[in-house]
């Protein structure tokens, strides 16, 4: 049995699941193992990684792909150490910064570990399992467009704003169904359609929503930062907030269903600060999970306003 397990909220880690699924189905010689697929992100990755080994045998193969390593991950090494005795094969396929500690115990752990910054997590599955594959190609420059923000594919844009969009666990067998599609080549379809109509009406009345709920804050000895928050994810509401104010240094948006957080910066070392809060992430964006941030009035709380001017010049670019 193939078990995979992929970051559920966004296009890269569907997309990487994508590729993998179309190599086991259509390339591998073995056409017969069975495929299950999962969804994580960094605050329930752990919890995620300890049910499935309990509830199937160790001589599965397990392929993890676009989750970044948070300190908390360490206390599954024995889970890793204790599959590698049976003889059973781990590899993980990612792009987030990791210290080399973590990375060199990794890789001593696992049967693969590949981490590459340079490459977004689609990108490093397609060059290993299909490189020369016209779909996974498509499906890694895809994936490559939304991470690394260079915005030239539509296609690209209404894919991850579904993904986004049926987030949580209650959904998996929706994003299951966009895995299937994007392994067969089909990136624009009439069900895609249908969700994204969905998906805009949402994003109107949530961008609008964002936009009347921002704080403007100035922080010390670095300049202002802008938060907002919505019923959308952190990064959509950050792109809303860059769109409309371009020369801001530092922009948070918060995922006022889950308190969720991103955080953009080229001023700031994102992944640092969020590590802070047991998050993680890349240099210049990061997220991290954070309880007790509204009043009961749904205000964003001081004490998270206050704790951020104090994490912000903390981890300052020009002062580490």
């Amino acid at each position: 049995m193939i078990i995979s397990i992929t970051h559920e909220l966004d296009l890269d880690g569907l997309g990487s699941q994508a590729i993998v699924k179309r190599y086991f189905d259509y390339f591998n010689e073995d056409k017969t193992q069975e495929m299950k697929l999962y969804y994580a992100h960094y605050t329930n990755f752990r919890d995620l990684v300890k049910k499935i080994f309990n509830k199937f045998p160790l001589q599965n193969q397990f392929i993890i792909s676009d989750i970044g390593f948070n300190e908390d991950f360490r206390e599954l090494f024995i889970l890793f150490s204790r599959a590698k005795d049976k003889d059973c094969k781990i590899f993980w396929y990612d792009h987030h910064l990791i210290d080399n500690y973590n990375k060199e115990e990794l890789e001593k752990l696992l049967e693969l570990y590949l981490n590459d910054p340079k490459r977004c997590s689609a990108e490093i599955v397609k060059d290993y399992y299909l490189p020369d594959d016209y779909v996974a190609n498509k499906i890694a420059k895809f994936s490559r467009d939304i991470d690394f923000q260079t915005k030239k594919y539509e296609i690209a844009s209404n894919l991850q704003s579904i993904i986004a969009y049926n987030r949580g666990y209650e959904l998996d067998d929706v994003k299951k169904k966009i895995v299937d599609l994007m392994s067969i080549g089909k990136f624009e379809d009439p069900w895609f359609d249908e969700e994204l109509v969905k998906v805009k009406q949402l994003e109107s009345n949530q961008t609008e929503f964002a936009l009347n709920h921002i704080k403007m804050i100035d922080v010390k000895d670095f300049g202002e930062i802008l938060i907002s928050f919505a019923k959308l994810g952190g990064g959509k509401i950050v792109s809303i907030l860059k769109e409309h104010f371009t020369e801001i240094k530092c922009y948070i948006g918060i995922d006022f269903r889950y308190n969720e957080i991103i955080i953009h910066s080229d001023y700031v070392n994102c992944r640092e600060l969020a590590r802070n809060y047991r998050g993680g992430g890349h240099k210049n964006r990061a997220g991290f999970k954070c309880d007790k941030l509204f009043t009961t009035n749904h205000e964003i709380s001081q004490d998270f306003i206050q704790s951020m001017k104090i994490c912000i010049n903390k981890f300052r670019i020009d002062r580490i």
